[in-house]
């Protein structure tokens, strides 16, 4: 939309440009992400309702809603690749008859079991049952726990949380299997290629612990670095004068 924005803007150098990067944007999204559409539908803050409002702001009312119907499609068919006959739930089994586990077993679990079945009965799916219910205030879950909420929920919903901790652990993007290729290149590279297996994965995992470490206060960050350089003029020294003394100087 911003792109949009530009390519129609009196600025002929901007519109110029924004012409030029949207033709390379539509390029990559031509097709969009259906697995980014189901994972935030999976989101009980905004469901299939976000969806149908973004496809509306970028087409028109048509296409929109073929585009939702195809979401919603493939929402309906993941969602059956996780629908395998299960006899943990059920209520009529030695573990359900046992006293011992009626006593550590939460009533209100139950409760949730019972009307999962219920449901699914009555020939309405546990993903319908989730999708018809409202959604929760945006405004009063600005940092919802979206998987956090699926682990309390799975009780009511054993398959669809399943489905939901699978499908919102998928990275966002493979900047970080990319960079990790890119840095593994320059550890094993031309001049550097019989090193051992084990010390390659050291080198990586050290470079990742340090580049990712929390900073610490600038005081405590500058001691240590002064340290380190003290600690290192000793073999300095040594090493400046074994190459005077090689030279005749």
């Amino acid at each position: 939309m911003l792109l949009e924005e530009q390519k129609n803007s009196g600025d002929s150098v901007m519109s110029e440009r924004g012409t030029l990067m949207l033709v390379k944007f539509k390029k990559y999204w031509e097709s969009y992400s259906v697995i980014l559409s189901i994972a935030i539908d999976l989101d009980p803050r905004y469901k299939l309702k976000f969806v149908k409002f973004c496809f509306s702001k970028l087409h028109p009312e048509e296409i929109a809603n073929e585009k939702v119907k195809v979401i919603e499609h493939n929402l309906q068919l993941l969602f059956k690749e996780y629908l395998i006959p299960s006899t943990t739930t059920s209520l009529s089994g030695d573990h359900a008859c046992s006293s011992g586990s009626n006593e550590m077993r939460d009533a209100f679990d139950e409760f949730d079991e019972f009307e999962s079945q219920l449901e699914s009965s009555i020939g309405k799916t546990q993903l319908d049952t989730y999708l018809e219910e409202a959604t929760l205030v945006r405004k009063t879950n600005p940092n919802l726990d979206v998987l956090g909420f699926w682990k309390d929920n799975m009780h009511r919903y054993p398959e669809l949380s399943l489905m939901a901790r699978d499908v919102l652990s998928i990275p966002l993007t493979t900047v970080a299997s990319e960079s990790t290729f890119s840095i593994g290149g320059r550890v094993i590279g031309r001049f550097r290629s019989s090193i051992l297996l084990a010390n390659a994965e050291a080198k990586l995992c050290t470079r990742d612990w340090v580049c990712g470490r929390e900073d610490l206060d600038d005081g405590s960050e500058s001691d240590e670095e002064d340290e380190i350089v003290v600690d290192l003029q000793p073999y300095l020294a040594k090493l400046r004068g074994k190459t005077l003394s090689g030279l005749g100087l």
